[in-house]
């Protein structure tokens, strides 16, 4: 039987390289004057969920549980918004009339933005659930072939 493994660490971890990704692309976007889109936000959560997934092989050893990988998934989701909106509350810091623009775009479609909204997370948690499952089962697939490489090659 395996044991449900504290996931504090792995959530930080996720958390982290999110942030990490957002700051890298908006100074990439900000210096080369270009516009973001969707694709780079879904990049970003699979490239922070298979940073995540990583370190929970590389300390487990194993994948995650079913019950681990709701977790994982739905921690994630919410650490990304938390995120989000820590970055966009500096980014309102640093330029607010942006940000104000921004705000009275939304207040003028809210309906539009809300339906929006929900599409969007439906996306991002399926993207999740696909790092957290798909990809990451490949992932230890190749941990395990490469460290059944490395046991060969020693003998």
């Amino acid at each position: 039987m395996v044991r449900n493994t504290p996931l504090k660490k792995y959530i930080a971890i996720f958390a982290g390289a999110y942030l990490a990704m957002m700051i890298i692309v908006a100074v990439v976007l900000t210096l080369l004057d270009l516009e973001g889109n969707a694709g780079l936000s879904m990049g970003m959560l699979i490239g922070s969920a298979m940073a995540a997934g990583h370190y929970f092989l590389r300390d487990q050893q194993r994948l995650p549980t079913a019950s681990e990988k709701t977790w994982l998934i739905s921690l994630s989701y919410l650490a990304s918004i938390v995120v989000s909106l820590v970055f966009v509350a500096v980014i309102a810091v640093l330029e607010p009339e942006g940000v104000a623009g921004m705000w009275v775009m939304v207040q003028a479609q809210s309906t539009v933005f809300l339906i929006v909204m929900v599409l969007v997370s439906l996306v991002c948690l399926l993207v999740l659930w696909m790092a957290y499952g798909f990809l990451l089962k490949r992932q230890f697939l190749a941990m395990q072939k490469k460290a059944a490489a490395e046991s060969a090659k020693q003998r």
